[in-house]
């Protein structure tokens, strides 16, 4: 007995030895092996970022600082700032010595807090009277002047799905031995100009202010013939009536692998055009390019949406109304997953166009915003100057189909000018000049298809560009002061750092979500929504037509009578129409109602079933196996 006990106890240190040995040599022969159980593969690396990493144009440092001692009771900053360090170490590993990773610990009054602060990064307190606790990250690259830095201040867990791509896109950018450079076309005067009425300046557009403090903007002229190599995206907004060899200037740049990032618009409400002649075009588009990338769109159609039309007031004293034309789009309304849309919470266009695929095109149409279902295609005469914009209620009948405002064409394709370099129709140069630009067109040599799948993003609406739909600018001591009421800027600036970064960045996809929502909740919350939202439409039609019958029936009043008596039609009129508007919103605070009551059953049997039942179960269970072995021993 004696001898099995001690065979037994040193049985048990030899198991445990031989666990450490091999758990120790495991580690040393298989360090980079790794097996990712995820559903969303949380912790593996895109083929698109391993791209990135490994062709960074110079080392780069990330300094990742976390205050861990200061969170030992904050367990779900402690998770989330694990789940960004082993990122980070996946990021590093696939680097190829490109990536080198230090991870700080900056405790107060330390000098690694000093190192936090110099670089930029944001203290919070995470509760009342605890230590400030630093979770961020800089990434340098180079040194001295030819340093270059990109701070993360403070990791926000509402970033988590865009979390791999903010980090590479930060490698790349910090790697990147200067700016961007991004091209400007425009007919319309984005980038600032001179107001010949007060012999003064015009400032330029908040959007493009943003995006000077990012890039380096070259602005090009609309008949630009040539696009130098070293432009790493053109931005063209607007383009109304280019020239064809600007077209083809265009067409070349794209098929060498150029990106383009173009706002076409059915009518433009800043085109100057506009506003000198009145029922001039004020439209733009691309129509051979778009004809050889497979898309098509509508100069002659804008979108009305009456789920997503804004409310706006037409004066003093008079009643809001939807504007059919103005819509606020939500996250409700993006298209396939993108990071240029990944965090928008809303945006404003106005008198949108729309895109769709061309029948048999050969290139992948991607749909990024998208229209609701209660819209349909308006012609663009009824919102010309001097048109009500009340009237595009009348015979508005939606079409149950949802319209894409922007998309991202991606493939290869053949050039739009087979025959090389084209001659403008009613160009005024003389026959010889036009011989001698048809024998260089002959001797130059041009692509015919592109070299790789294009990138193209195209938005069908240049107005969104504007501050009156996004931001309020006011002057503060001789500064501009901006407060954005939507996320139009946002999605302009995403946009144009998704294109102009690598290819591999812009494949790179969101990460999953860290977190799971409750997906039964949000689908009954959803489908409650989607009911009171019916019944609110159905509340304001009843409102035109029961204001219609009044003015009605007031028009058919004798006009001898007082105008301020009601008449007894007009009085029982209004008694059934105040009857239905109580009735309705009662059913409204039921739908409500109903609402609340089903999520708090759920909540309800949820914790009887986690409190109660699960406990009961596995008690019931453990008797059960207790009993069975007794009956076992028995026998």
């Amino acid at each position: 007995m004696k001898t099995n006990r001690l065979f037994s106890g040193v049985g048990l240190i030899v198991v445990a030895g031989i666990v450490l040995v091999s758990t120790v040599v495991f580690d040393r022969l298989f360090t980079n092996a790794r097996i990712d159980l995820t559903e969303n593969n949380l912790y593996t690396l895109s083929d698109g970022s391993r791209n990135v990493v490994a062709g960074l144009e110079r080392p780069v440092d990330l300094f990742f600082f976390f205050s861990k001692t200061a969170t030992k009771d904050a367990l779900a900053w402690r998770n989330y700032a694990k789940q960004v360090r082993e990122l980070l170490e996946e990021f590093e590993l696939a680097s190829e010595g490109n990536v080198r990773l230090h991870v700080i610990d900056p405790e107060p009054f330390s000098e690694e807090e000093d190192q936090a602060a110099e670089y930029g990064l944001e203290a919070v307190n995470l509760a009342a009277g605890a230590d400030p606790v630093y979770f961020g990250m800089a990434v340098i690259s180079g040194d001295g002047d030819a340093q270059s830095k990109e701070v993360v201040p403070f990791f926000q867990p509402d970033r988590q799905e865009l979390l791999e791509y903010d980090i590479a896109r930060m490698m790349y950018q910090a790697s990147r031995v200067k700016k961007p450079k991004v091209g400007l076309i425009s007919n319309l005067e984005i980038n600032g100009g001179f107001d010949m009425m007060r012999r003064a300046p015009k400032e330029p557009w908040f959007v493009m202010k943003q995006l000077g403090q990012l890039f380096d903007i070259s602005e090009l002229r609309d008949d630009v013939q040539e696009i130098d190599a070293d432009i790493d995206l053109l931005v063209v907004v607007h383009p109304k009536d280019l020239p064809l060899t600007t077209l083809f200037a265009i067409d070349q740049f794209v098929l060498r692998g150029g990106r383009l990032l173009v706002f076409v618009d059915p009518f433009s409400e800043r085109d100057p055009m506009g506003a000198q002649q009145p029922g001039a075009n004020v439209s733009s588009t691309l129509p051979k390019l778009f004809d050889a990338w497979g898309v098509v769109f509508d100069t002659t159609h804008f979108i009305g949406d009456y789920q997503l039309a804004l409310q706006v007031s037409s004066g003093q004293g008079q009643a809001p109304f939807k504007h059919l034309a103005i819509l606020q789009l939500t996250d409700a309304n993006h298209g396939e997953k993108d990071i240029t849309t990944g965090q928008l919470e809303s945006l404003n266009f106005s008198s949108s166009g729309y895109l769709s695929p061309a029948e048999g095109a050969t290139t992948t149409f991607k749909p990024l915003l998208l229209s609701s279902k209660y819209a349909m295609p308006l012609n663009v005469e009824k919102i010309a100057t001097g048109k009500d914009p009340k009237d595009l209620a009348k015979g508005f009948d939606p079409t149950d189909e949802q319209y894409v405002l922007a998309a991202r064409i991606s493939g290869t394709v053949k050039s739009a000018f087979p025959g090389g370099v084209p001659i403008d129709e009613g160009d005024d140069r003389d026959d010889a000049e036009n011989d001698a630009t048809s024998e260089n067109t002959k001797n130059k040599e041009y692509l015919t298809e592109s070299t790789n799948d294009i990138q193209v993003m195209i938005v069908a609406d240049s107005d969104l560009l504007t501050d009156r739909l996004w931001v309020r600018v006011q002057a503060y001591f001789g500064q501009s002061i901006a407060q954005p009421f939507a996320d139009n800027g946002s999605f302009f600036v995403n946009s144009v750092d998704a294109l102009s970064g690598s290819s591999d960045l812009i494949s790179i996809r969101s990460r999953g979500r860290f977190i799971r929502p409750f997906t039964v909740v949000q689908e009954m919350r959803h489908q409650a929504e989607t009911a009171f939202r019916e019944k609110e439409e159905q509340l304001q039609q009843q409102l035109v037509a029961a204001e219609q019958k009044l003015v009605a029936l007031q028009n058919q009043r004798d006009d001898s009578g007082n105008m301020l008596t009601l008449s007894p039609e007009q009085e029982a009129e209004l008694i059934k129409f105040q009857d239905q508007k109580l009735a309705i919103r009662k059913q409204l605070r039921e739908v409500q109602h109903q609402l609340n009551q089903d999520i708090d059953n759920l909540d309800i049997w949820l914790k009887v079933i986690n409190i109660a039942l699960v406990p009961a179960l596995l008690t019931l269970f453990a008797i059960g196996i207790a009993m069975y072995r007794r009956r076992a021993r028995s026998a």
